[in-house]
């Protein structure tokens, strides 16, 4: 068995007297990619944010690659430095280059000159076939060529870990391909990925494990083939009804 890179023991986020989260737990190992599926409000990004403290759980505990989040006197802008995420909007700072979009956290969080930080975001745009466009305003490229350049900006930092919330869902039907590519390369490559998505067909093709959270629970986990194939909770087959 591979190592443990994410362990999440009885998770909870509550908002006021809303419980977002009821008690989620699960392990991600390394290597691993699990996809997180569910209906809007299930809880799912919410949960997928609190592996960086994006989103503070209100109990429970959230350990990655052996550093507790929830621990006192965590190091959140180092351990975000060993976390990768891509977001469903691109995030990226509009008046900045491209280049300079992926050279901002390795000069500022890793200490890279510019030299060095530049030399490893050229690699990672030639890798995602980015390369022509390093000089160019995120303004003028299209919703596909941001995602993309948001991976690029999270992998050019050399993550641990990489999480996805929804990583196409603001993407026009045609551009999303390109992007699922990019995450099915990732995968392929050993990246430990957690990814909370619609794309069912991605996670039939890519997910080692699949996970269905309904009203701020975990309902049903599963292999790929198992839980989409063969679910067993009612909840799961209307979902599924509806989506596939």
């Amino acid at each position: 068995m591979s190592r443990t890179v994410i362990s999440v023991q009885d998770l909870r986020k509550s908002y006021g007297t809303t419980e977002v989260l009821r008690g989620v737990s699960f392990d991600v190992h390394e290597r691993e990619v699990v996809c997180v599926i569910g209906p809007s409000g299930s809880g799912k990004s919410t949960a997928l944010k609190c592996l960086n403290l994006l989103e503070r759980p209100t109990s429970g505990s959230v350990t990655v690659a052996g550093t507790d989040l929830t621990g006192p006197g965590v190091d959140v802008d180092g351990l975000r430095a060993r976390i990768g995420m891509v977001f469903q909007h691109f995030n990226l700072f509009p008046h900045l280059s491209v280049l300079a979009n992926l050279t901002v956290a390795p000069r500022q969080v890793r200490g890279l000159s510019k030299d060095e930080a530049e030399e490893k975001a050229h690699a990672q745009l030639r890798t995602l076939g980015l390369a022509h466009l390093a000089r160019s305003r995120p303004a003028h490229l299209s919703g596909g060529q941001q995602q993309r350049v948001a991976i690029a900006r999270a992998l050019v930092m050399e993550p641990e870990v990489m999480l996805f919330d929804e990583a196409t869902s603001a993407l026009d039907p045609e551009l999303v391909k390109g992007v699922l590519d990019v995450m099915k390369e990732l995968a392929a490559s050993g990246m430990t990925m957690v990814c909370v998505t619609h794309e069912m067909g991605f996670a039939r093709e890519v997910a080692h494990r699949v996970i269905f959270m309904d009203e701020g629970r975990i309902e049903e986990h599963g292999t790929a083939g198992d839980l989409l194939e063969n679910p067993t909770s009612p909840r799961l087959r209307s979902f599924l009804s509806q989506v596939l």
